[in-house]
């Protein structure tokens, strides 16, 4: 394919093109350039390339065309339709892409707040703030279990404490404590409390976790 130089702007036009898309100089009596391949972007371009079609004679001009290759007429009024207006007659505006809003932080009385004081040791163990939930049990990578509290250090095995033992969460400003399961249960103040009901608890509570009993602290 050859290519057609305008003798009047020295802009390539495609092959076959009758007129000049930059100025409009009729091309029918020029010859083609013989041995130069078209560059890529004179290539008859595809529907999604925001081609100008002509109001004349309907041909399909490369964008930014400013003359109709194939008939000459000017383009200038064949640029691309405006968005419709809306229902109030009005053109809808463009907005720039917002941003996901951030989730609002939880409540600071949702969160279980305090720290659990083994009673044998002594040991005390500081709940992990900003959580509204806190697994107590003990750690096992192999099985993926990581509690929130981990008693295994604590012998928490020979004690009888679960992987996942029990929870702590708050409702409506209460702290509760639900068993989950466990094989050796938890009790409140040494009453045995049923799996999967949380049982409502205040600062200096003991809870029992299989064997291991531990003191239950707000502050």
């Amino acid at each position: 394919m050859s290519v057609i130089t305008c003798p009047s702007c020295n802009t390539p036009a495609p092959p076959g093109a009758v007129f000049c898309d930059h100025c409009g100089y009729d091309l029918r009596t020029v010859a083609p350039m013989g041995g130069q391949q078209v560059p890529p972007t004179y290539m008859i371009p595809s529907a999604e390339a925001n081609e100008i079609i002509c109001p004349n004679c309907q041909h399909a001009n490369i964008a930014g065309s400013v003359f109709c290759e194939n008939c000459g007429s000017q383009l200038a009024q064949a640029a691309a339709p405006s968005p419709a207006p809306g229902p109030s007659g009005l053109k809808p505006a463009v907005s720039a892409a917002q941003p996901p809003a951030a989730a609002a932080p939880a409540p600071a009385e949702s969160m279980v707040v305090g720290r659990l004081v083994i009673q044998d040791s002594q040991v005390t163990l500081p709940i992990p703030p900003g959580k509204q939930v806190i697994i107590i049990g003990r750690e096992d990578p192999v099985s993926g279990v990581f509690p929130d509290i981990d008693l295994d250090p604590h012998g928490g095995h020979e004690a009888g404490v679960g992987r996942r033992h029990a929870q702590l969460m708050v409702k409506e400003g209460q702290v509760y404590i639900e068993d989950l399961d466990s094989v050796n249960g938890t009790a409140v103040n040494r009453q045995r409390i049923a799996a999967r009901q949380p049982q409502p608890l205040k600062s200096g509570d003991e809870l029992r976790l299989g064997k291991m009993a531990l003191i239950y602290y707000s502050k």
